[in-house]
């Protein structure tokens, strides 16, 4: 793999922007008060629907939100929380049949 692969990445210009590496514009952020990205949002595959969003709650520069819509469909499939605020995922929720509601849940007071 050559060092300068960048498939993946992503750059938050000063627009509030997220771009891709192919300057292709596919979410939005924005910060707090002090300058901190506090919320990420993205549309990776382009049609029209958030795929991720990530967000610091707090505001101590730390997401403790995390959400995927994996299908499209405009609920999410996995959530991920830090309920403890200690910097690691604690608590999930899956959505397996696709109705906006958690089928599973998971807490693990150590983290993911």
């Amino acid at each position: 793999m050559s060092g300068t692969d960048t498939t993946g990445d992503m750059y938050f210009s000063a627009d509030g922007g997220v771009y891709d590496a192919s300057g292709t514009m596919i979410g939005t952020y924005e910060t707090d008060d002090a300058g901190r990205v506090d919320l990420v949002t993205t549309d990776t595959d382009g049609d029209g629907v958030l795929d991720t969003s990530v967000a610091d709650t707090d505001h101590d520069g730390s997401f403790e939100t995390g959400i995927v819509d994996t299908d499209a469909d405009g609920y999410y499939d996995t959530m991920v929380l830090d309920t403890d605020g200690d910097g690691d995922y604690d608590t999930a929720a899956v959505d397996t049949d696709r109705d906006g509601q958690a089928d599973t849940t998971a807490h693990d007071p150590a983290g993911f």
